[in-house]
């Protein structure tokens, strides 16, 4: 590959790879889940009761109920109904063999507010649930608070879905109006360092005709962000799981996202007024979803709007979809991203070897190219109408060599993402790799600066062939200005070493990937090299 697109690509992928490293130097105690900012009341289009944040004291295990069924082990706490564990049948820790487990954090706040004024008073939000699991069925039951009473009946199914029920009975003789929230959730913790670029909360909505899925980023303390319209549903999701709410009725539902602070934001459903007559109840209804960001689990849900590759989302999915079929044929998904990765050049190789034969011919022309500058130093017209004129007489196209490259770039960009955020990786083996998801790590008898008590050797093996790729691929043009040279040799070397920083702490099946199209590139070049123009 030229080097001036490794060094595009290489200052591209430092703004998505080592960018969460730094943070994660600079701010453990986020990644460590030891600190808590608490959110102050936001007094904006409305008034929230009963949002102070509750801190692991108040939140007893003896007060845990816990819920499972195939796929997922769920605990639910009395103090404000909320969810505080999710645990995953289908997917292995890699480091602890036990189902994986999303740690939610230890401390919460209620699952639910009430909104708006009543009689000059705020309802506050019901501050203890009993909790009943009776097989599918989870059901939270809340005092009754100002004549107000809140159950919550979970339905869950084989699936990571469940129906959720809301419903709130009036046990005064007076009617009562209110908009009330219904929270999916707060920033799910990082797992990794690489997981924080991809944590969000999401609105899914409809607008001018489309569909379209907001990113909110939001999490500064104090600080809302509405959805400025009605949604269809919500999200926080990280790389690999979301928590998803739906609403079934046809109610129209916005939706809110408020900064928690440190780097935590909660996302929640806000109903439209309700008005509830005395001695009556009202219900509506939502569908709830736990579980990862796979496509063939979110399309039957109506949710699969949720996965998205960013600009290039049309082609990461064609290549998700092309590492699952090879999945079928050789079970493993190492040796198929390994496969995907030969087709992919095999498919681009056309376009390759009009870049690397681009720049032999400019190597031919290179003594020529001297000698015009030489003789036209001073007329910078005559000097570019001799070149154009060298360039047609030798079919030289002086963009050769950026343009396949340029047109590539996309394919290569998408896989990149598509790997990142691909939840199929998880478990995935190979060799000395437990999960294609999480860096590799190889356990050390010591302790490292900055590393650890653990290596990742796959990021290490991609350096070493970056570098012997830019040694013996290097093409020597004559007459080639030797400071010029001289730089070119020192990127040869900074290059790899770039790449390794970026790399590092990526999941191992993309480095895979980038070690294996290194290897293939080398090759090629190799070949390429020794062809000899006339």
């Amino acid at each position: 590959m030229e080097r001036r697109t490794l060094l595009a690509l290489a200052l591209s992928f430092l703004v998505l790879g080592f960018y969460p490293v730094l943070l994660q130097k600079f701010y453990p105690n986020y990644y460590k889940n030891v600190s808590r900012v608490h959110a102050t009341q936001a007094a904006q289009k409305a008034v929230v009761a009963d949002r102070t944040l509750r801190s692991s004291d108040e939140l007893p295990a003896s007060k845990d109920a816990v819920f499972k069924n195939e796929k997922l082990r769920l605990v639910f706490n009395e103090k404000g109904g909320v969810l505080r564990g999710i645990s995953f049948f289908d997917f292995t820790d890699s480091e602890t063999g036990a189902a994986l487990n999303l740690a939610l954090y230890k401390e919460s706040e209620s699952s639910l507010a009430f909104l708006d004024f009543i009689e000059n008073k705020t309802i506050q939000a019901p501050e203890n649930y009993q909790v009943q699991t009776n097989g599918p069925e989870v059901v939270l039951t809340s005092e009754a608070l100002a004549g107000l009473k809140v159950t919550k009946k979970y339905l869950f199914h084989d699936d990571y879905s469940a129906d959720l029920e809301v419903v709130l009975e009036n046990s005064s003789d007076s009617p009562i109006e209110l908009r009330y929230e219904l929270f999916a959730g707060s920033t799910i913790p990082p797992r990794h360092s690489i997981d924080n670029q991809y944590l969000a909360s999401n609105f899914f909505l409809n607008a001018g005709g489309k569909n379209i899925l907001k990113h909110i980023k939001e999490t500064r303390q104090g600080r809302d962000v509405s959805s400025d319209g009605f949604v269809q549903w919500i999200a926080v999701k990280d790389r690999h799981f979301s928590i998803i709410l739906k609403p079934k009725t046809a109610d129209a539902f916005s939706g809110m996202v408020h900064g928690l602070g440190n780097r935590r934001a909660a996302t929640s459903l806000i109903s439209p007024k309700i008005s509830i007559p005395a001695r009556g109840s009202t219900k509506q209804e939502f569908l709830l979803y736990i579980g990862p960001n796979e496509i063939d689990k979110l399309t039957p849900l109506g949710l699969d709007g949720l996965i998205n590759f960013g600009k290039l989302d049309s082609i990461g999915k064609v290549l998700v979809g092309a590492l699952e079929l090879l999945h079928k044929v050789f079970q493993n998904y190492g040796l198929s991203i390994i496969v995907l990765t030969i087709l992919i050049n095999l498919l681009l190789f056309p376009l390759t070897r009009v870049s690397y034969m681009s720049m032999k011919r400019m190597q031919l022309i290179q003594p020529q190219m001297n000698r015009l500058r030489e003789q036209h130093k001073k007329n910078p017209d005559k000097l570019n109408k001799e070149m154009l004129e060298l360039y047609r007489k030798h079919k030289v196209n002086p963009f050769g060599g950026c343009l396949p490259m340029i047109i590539q770039m996309p394919v290569f960009i998408a896989l990149y993402v598509a790997l990142s955020k691909s939840v199929i990786l998880i478990d995935s083996k190979l060799l000395w790799i437990k999960d294609l998801s999480s860096p590799d790590n190889v356990p050390l008898p010591f302790s490292l600066p900055f590393v650890g008590s653990g290596v990742h050797i796959l990021p290490l093996l991609m350096v070493v062939a970056m570098f012997f790729q830019q040694k013996f691929t290097q093409i020597k043009m004559d007459g080639q200005d030797p400071a010029l040279e001289s730089q070119q040799k020192m990127m040869a070397t900074m290059m790899p070493v770039i790449f390794g920083f970026i790399f590092y702490a990526m999941p191992s099946g993309l480095v895979l990937y980038w070690l294996t199209n290194t290897l293939l590139m080398t090759f090629y070049q190799l070949h390429l090299k020794k062809i000899t123009l006339t």
